[in-house]
């Protein structure tokens, strides 16, 4: 049965799925159904003779990939496996599998990618890990992926995004060359090798590459503005005629960190001359305030790429910046507001919570699981499950509590030849020792018999441990909950105040981590993970969180508290609100998304503004503001408020620029601050680290 293409598809849509020009690029902002009119074209070139075989679709997540080929199946019924469709990668393997030698290689996922990474690198340098100054393998293994990725030198790569890692680069030549033998030798490949190899093919045998020219006549690329340059150069070579679809929008190119490059789909018609540029404009998914709103950020790179979204819903409600006082007002308004809207008949499951930076959920997390409002987060582990926040949270567990074994083994572990057994005799020998003298624990960090015990390759770890276990013990003392305690103890008391040479002292919780950030552990997180940047700026706000207590017994209470309810909705256990980083929100839709924290430094991010290019961070509000189908609500905290047992420090905070940038009538103001005052009393009093509002 004929398909009507020209009822079932707008017009613009159905100027692109009938196209007949080669090479086409088809502008599709969001909401405006990129899926549909890929999948039409596949049902028109099937209707117009074009065989399944020679038709390749590529997409970016097996999700995408099913829900295509599915669709397709339905209105062609030809079944999917006719078709060549699917990801990037997928192709890839399939593709190999009919050239090389060995066909039946088997593929690494990224858990056993890293375990042989490992064994290079031990191949080499057994030792390697002995050395404190050298990069966790995970960290090197992020450098290679992304070098491959981007084809570009390790050389560059680290200049571009590590830094910091570049002492290491003939290191990790030498490794990546080990690295690659020991794949060869068990006929394995690893995700980047898919590309690479398929590439490297089609690059060393023309043949191979004119003949999937020649099979492929129709290529169709999904998410264009994604590709990162090895895929880029794939499609080069698999469609040297510009046989290409290709579906994509400039505004929505939130992906450059892990090598994707708005100027492949702005520069897409210098490079294909006979390119055939489409826009898709017409919006299905949100009222015409919203997209109002959305039309007036100016995320096109290029004016001729400008698209103005053109809703078919009925109007509503304009977007609602909010004004609240700080982060816990912030979080506050939104639960206030939950159940508004649940009374008005959204399910928990249709409302998202969007944020820049993973830090910035905090609050929120705390105040729904009070409320007993149940939350899922896509974007990861709940805040305070997170590995580094559970490291803070260790040395302040093991300062008040000297017997919290489990906090004493998740210190020492991060060091090398240090397991969970080990880290326990150590903990055992010092409470034993500590029993017999009559001393402090703490007293006894260096005492011989006690540095004998620890491995020999981490004693370097060891020294800087002890400075910073002894300096928190020390500087605690001014606001411990135990301080009236340990005075009955003279010798507890006066080791605390005296032994240490250098001496320390905290105002509060909050200059202790600061403390420990500095210390070893600070480089620790550079050497362990390749996103240390995001973890440190999770750390740096944590204390502020930190800081509403009076003491580190109160603030390990109750963030047991947070981790242990079971934080399930009284009314319906399946229903969640979600909350999740705008990068893992991108394709999803939710009728009602509220925005946190949209303030200079925090939306746009300080680093992207000191880096002096804010575009991504433009499109990245592009892309939150357009996942809501009805309501949007702009989170504004005028105020980060650093709180101590003494009073309060306000620190101003600048509405984000990304608000500015759009006119006053495309939105409503709610000054919840305004309403909600609550009285307090400012002192100017501060100490800690000038920084430490960010």
């Amino acid at each position: 049965m004929a398909i009507a293409f020209k009822q079932e598809l707008n017009e613009e849509q159905y100027a692109a799925v009938i196209s007949q020009s080669p090479t086409n690029l088809i502008l599709a902002g969001a909401g405006t159904g990129k899926t549909r009119t890929l999948t039409y074209r596949v049902a028109w070139l099937i209707e117009n003779g074009i065989l399944p075989e020679n038709i390749l679709l590529l997409t970016f997540t097996n999700k995408a990939a099913r829900e295509m080929l599915q669709r397709v199946e339905t209105l062609t019924s030809f079944t999917n496996n006719l078709f060549y469709g699917g990801t990037f990668h997928h192709i890839c393997q399939r593709l190999l599998r009919r050239h090389l030698e060995n066909p039946n290689f088997a593929i690494l996922d990224e858990d056993d990618s890293l375990a042989l990474f490992n064994d290079a690198i031990k191949s080499i340098f057994p030792d390697f890990a002995k050395n404190k100054n050298n990069p966790n393998p995970r960290v090197l293994y992020e450098i290679m992926s992304f070098s491959r990725n981007t084809m570009r030198t390790v050389a560059n790569a680290m200049a571009e995004k590590y830094p910091y890692m570049a002492d290491h680069e003939g290191m990790l030549k030498l490794f990546m060359g080990r690295y690659a033998s020991i794949k060869a030798e068990q006929n394995v490949m690893d995700y980047d090798d898919l590309l690479s190899n398929f590439v490297q093919l089609l690059e060393d045998k023309p043949d191979v590459a004119e003949y999937y020219n020649q099979q492929f006549q129709h290529v169709l690329v999904d998410e264009y503005q994604d590709t990162n340059p090895i895929q880029l150069k794939m499609i080069d070579l698999i469609a040297k005629n510009g046989q290409i679809f290709a579906v994509g929008d400039d505004a929505q190119c939130i992906y450059t960190w892990r090598g994707a490059n708005v100027k492949n789909i702005i520069e897409f018609p210098q490079k294909y001359p006979r390119t055939k540029v489409t826009k898709v404009q017409v919006n299905y998914r949100s009222t015409p305030e919203i997209l109002k709103f959305a039309n007036e950020i100016p995320v096109s790179e290029k004016f001729e790429y400008t698209k103005i979204l053109k809703s078919t819903k009925d109007p509503f409600r304009k977007p609602l910046v909010v004004s609240v006082l700080d982060a816990r007002q912030q979080a506050n308004f939104i639960v206030k507001r939950l159940v508004g809207l649940r009374n008005e008949g959204y399910p928990l499951s249709e409302i998202a919570v969007l944020y820049r930076a993973h830090y910035q959920s905090m609050e929120l997390q705390m105040e729904l699981t009070r409320s007993n409002i149940s939350y899922t987060i896509t974007s990861g582990v709940r805040f305070f499950e997170q590995a580094h926040i559970k490291d803070i949270l260790a040395f302040l567990r093991f300062i008040i509590n000297q017997r919290d074994a489990r906090a004493f083994v998740r210190i020492l572990c991060r060091f090398p030849r240090v397991g969970e057994n080990t880290a326990e005799r150590i903990l055992l020998s010092l409470q034993e020792l500590a029993e017999a003298t009559k001393k402090d624990l703490f007293c006894l960090l260096e005492a011989e018999e006690i540095v004998k015990k620890i491995p020999p390759v981490a004693l370097e770890y060891w020294w800087p441990l002890v400075r910073v276990l002894r300096g928190l013990y020390q500087g605690s003392f001014d606001f411990r909950g135990d301080r009236q305690e340990l005075r009955q103890n003279e010798d507890l008391f006066e080791y605390a105040q005296k032994v240490q040479e250098e001496k320390v002292s905290f105002e509060n919780i909050g200059e202790m981590i600061f403390f420990i950030l500095d210390g070893e552990y600070g480089e620790y997180l550079k050497r362990a993970f390749a996103n240390w940047q995001p973890r440190q700026e999770d750390i740096e706000a944590f204390t502020n969180f930190c800081n509403k207590f009076q003491d580190i017994s109160e603030l390990l209470q109750q963030v047991t508290l947070l981790q242990s309810e079971s934080n399930e909705e009284n009314l319906d256990t399946e229903e969640r609100i979600r909350l999740s980083t705008i990068h893992q929100a991108k394709g999803l839709e939710f009728a009602v998304v509220f925005i946190l924290s949209l303030n200079e430094n925090s939306f746009p991010l300080r680093r992207t503004i000191e880096e002096g290019d804010v575009n991504e961070e433009r499109r990245l509000f592009y892309v939150a503001v357009t996942r809501a189908r009805k309501e949007i609500y702009l989170c504004v905290p005028n105020q980060a408020i650093i709180d101590y047992k003494k009073g309060y420090f306000p620190v101003p905070l600048q509405r984000s620029r990304f608000i500015r940038e759009i006119g006053g009538e495309r939105f409503e103001t709610l000054n919840f601050a305004e309403k909600n005052k609550a009285p307090a009393v400012y002192s100017r009093r501060w100490s800690g680290r000038p920084d430490s509002n960010r």
